[in-house]
């Protein structure tokens, strides 16, 4: 059974995306060229393909794989870890990011080849801190099988 547990995958490594998940949205789009006739209606679309994929997520820092982060302490250390996970290694190594994965059943959905596009914070509510991210997947395949 899949579970909606977004986190990337690195180096052996699993880090679980804080909680709670506000939207987690994943844009497709395709790469074309149109061509047009002037005064004929219509036009002629050819060439398509698939681009990369961009993975926009909105949330917040109240726990960490099942962990209360309550203090602003422990918001502020999960999201120096949020950080960490989100940077890229010096040799540019791209990551697997997870939206759903059950280890147990061997049920997974992720994305390959992902790399952090931006990543913003916003510190000034105590109680929770909210945080979004744009990872891009140059593979737009989505992988069922576990983690490579």
């Amino acid at each position: 059974m899949l579970h909606f547990k977004p986190a990337i995958w690195r180096d052996g490594t699993l880090y679980e995306l804080p909680r709670p998940i506000r939207s987690l949205r994943i844009q497709d789009e395709w790469d074309f060229t149109r061509f047009k006739v002037p005064l004929v209606d219509g036009d002629l679309t050819v060439g398509r393909s698939r681009d990369g994929v961009d993975i926009v997520i909105a949330g917040q820092i109240g726990s960490q794989a099942g962990t209360l982060r309550l203090t602003e302490a422990e918001m502020f250390a999960e999201l120096e870890a949020l950080r960490a996970a989100l940077n890229p290694l010096p040799d540019d190594e791209p990551y697997e990011f997870f939206v759903y994965h059950d280890p147990s059943a061997g049920a997974y959905r992720s994305f390959r080849r992902c790399s952090t596009v931006r990543f913003e914070y916003d510190l000034s509510n105590h109680a929770l801190f909210d945080y979004s991210a744009v990872i891009h997947a140059d593979d737009p395949t989505i992988y069922h099988d576990s983690p490579s």
